[in-house]
């Protein structure tokens, strides 16, 4: 909390209650949990073994320029397409040249699990804005799966937007701009703009347990009702971004009912105007807690440490609306730059590859009848506000 912001009484509460929660008390909290998710007692066993033992992180890698990374490990799960590839344990693709260079994104296995709703997506899309979207893993993908003309990527904790300019920057995610504000200021500038939207959104956390991370307090009541609401907030301000037959990527890395399908039956309440679409991919993951097609990743599957994921669509037809070139994004979202940390990344130098192409070419002939559009500054800082 920012020095001299009065930390709310609520949320003080809620962090009291987390500091004093015993050991007793959150071995109820994980049981209550379980309990929600399985009626099978054996089914229900493994899950909490999986969360007791954990499993560590299994590392997935992204080949997005190049060939496929070829580690150890043969087998992968359903959803991966081929140039996503599993690491071995001892693997360490991270410090490869490859990298180094932009061509290969490590995250862990189960990011990539919502991932596969793009699969499901028509590409290519003019605007995607990403919500939370440090370190990047997400809109790198989706850079991969559907080469997007232009990305938002919005990040509120501003100390995590220097990870995602650095990943963005590494892996020549260009165009795209940074920023670091409250998603609804966003909503205000950016109406019926987005063709897809992801709110990977923050969560109480609880598959980190079987990562071997901290996650004090993720299976408490109060921190899931926190979660949950914040949630809620963030996809009330994601809806009016987007265009008629647009799509917006729900996800969160956390098992409990209320932060993952009781949100999107809350959402379809509110807004009637959108659909939950299925994800062929991840058909044998669908969640039994939902009468709509939403997806769940459990620990003790063996492929990762667990993930949700719903795609959303806005009735109507795309191309109803025409989406803003780069130069109207960025000058409707000038007037909340208010930080250094925000940045205008441009299209990168072009490069040859081995087919003798450009890198970026074809995506450069789909905007402004093949120029390339919007080179005004590598990067630029906010104008600050009187």
């Amino acid at each position: 909390m920012p020095r001299g912001i009065r930390t709310p009484m609520w949320l003080s509460a809620v962090t009291k209650t987390m500091r004093e929660e015993s050991s007793n008390e959150v071995s109820r909290n994980v049981e209550r949990v379980a309990r929600s998710l399985f009626g099978d007692n054996a089914e229900r066993e493994q899950f909490l073994r999986a969360l007791s033992t954990g499993g560590g992180s299994i590392t997935a890698v992204a080949a997005l320029r190049g060939g496929a990374y070829h580690g150890a490990i043969d087998s992968k799960p359903p959803w991966l397409p081929g140039w996503i590839s599993v690491a071995g344990e001892d693997e360490r693709p991270g410090k490869s040249e490859r990298h180094e260079q932009g061509e290969l994104y490590c995250l862990d296995l189960s990011s990539t699990f919502a991932c596969a709703a793009y699969s499901t997506i028509e590409g290519p899309v003019d605007l995607l804005v990403d919500l939370c979207a440090a370190p990047g893993g997400k809109s790198v993908l989706a850079s991969r799966y559907l080469s997007p003309g232009f990305i938002v990527a919005n990040e509120v904790i501003r100390k995590r937007t220097a990870q995602l300019i650095s990943n963005y920057k590494r892996c020549s995610i260009d165009p795209a701009i940074v920023t670091s504000r409250d998603p609804s200021a966003l909503a205000k500038l950016l109406p019926q703009a987005a063709r897809l939207l992801v709110a990977d959104v923050p969560c109480s956390g609880q598959s980190l347990v079987v990562k071997g991370q901290a996650a004090p307090g993720a299976f408490h009541p109060a921190t899931i009702s926190m979660n949950a609401r914040r949630q809620r907030r963030i996809l009330a301000c994601a809806a009016p971004m987007l265009q008629p037959g647009g799509h917006i990527l729900y996800s969160t890395c956390t098992f409990s009912r209320e932060e993952n399908e009781q949100n999107i039956e809350w959402f379809l309440r509110q807004r009637p105007d959108f659909t939950v679409v299925s994800v062929p991919l991840l058909e044998s993951f669908r969640s039994m807690h939902s009468s709509h097609p939403t997806y769940r990743l459990f620990p003790h599957t063996g492929f990762g440490a667990g993930s949700f994921c719903a795609l959303l669509k806005r009735e109507g037809e795309i191309g109803q609306l025409s989406a803003p070139s780069i130069e109207e994004a960025t000058d409707a979202i000038k007037p909340i730059w208010r930080s250094s940390t925000v940045f205008k990344l441009l299209p990168a130098p072009i490069k040859s590859i081995g087919s003798g192409e450009p890198r970026g070419a074809e995506r450069g002939k789909r905007r402004r009848g093949g120029k390339r559009s919007g080179r005004r500054a590598e990067f630029f800082g906010a104008e600050q506000d009187e």
